[in-house]
C-alpha cells in the first residue's frame, strides 16, 4: 500500500499535537499537514493532495461542518473524518456531516473513549479509507 497522506484540521493545537504522536507510530500514513484554521487547510488542498482529512467539528471562523462542504466541492475524492465530542453516532451533528459527504465520524478521547481505543480506530479507518480510494 502506498503512504497514505493525512491533513489534520483542529483548532487545538494540543489535540493536533497528540494525534500526531498517536500517527507517527505507522510508517504507512504521513502527516503533510497539521492546520488550525480550515481556511488556510482549504487554500493547501491543491497544493498538498491529501488522501484522508481528519476535521474537528467545533471550530471558530468556518466551522467543521461549513469546510466540509467547501472540502468535498474543492477536492470531492479526499476522504474526510470527522473528529468531536459532538460526533457521537446518532447525533444531529453526525448525521449532517455523514449527508453532507463524510466518510465517517469518530469522537476524540477522553469523553468515554480512552486514548488507546481512539488510536486504534483511527488507524484502522485511516487504512480503510486509504484503501477504498487507491482501489
Amino acid at each position: 500500500m502506498n503512504t497514505i497522506r493525512l491533513m489534520i484540521i483542529d483548532d487545538s493545537s494540543s489535540a493536533r499535537r497528540v494525534f500526531e504522536r498517536m500517527l507517527a507510530d505507522w510508517v504507512e500514513i504521513e502527516v503533510v499537514a497539521s492546520v488550525d484554521d480550515a481556511r488556510k487547510a482549504i487554500e493547501q488542498l491543491p497544493t498538498l493532495k491529501p488522501d484522508v482529512i481528519t476535521l474537528d467539528v467545533e471550530m471558530p471562523g468556518l466551522s467543521g461542518i461549513e469546510a466540509l462542504l467547501q472540502i468535498k466541492e474543492a477536492a470531492p475524492d479526499t476522504k474526510v473524518i470527522m473528529l468531536s465530542a459532538l460526533t457521537q453516532r446518532g447525533s444531529k451533528t453526525s448525521v449532517e456531516a455523514m449527508e453532507l459527504g463524510a466518510a465517517d465520524i469518530l469522537t476524540k478521547p477522553g469523553l468515554g473513549v480512552s486514548p488507546s481505543e481512539f488510536k486504534k480506530t483511527l488507524y484502522e479507518k485511516l487504512i480503510a479509507l486509504a484503501r477504498v480510494q487507491k482501489s
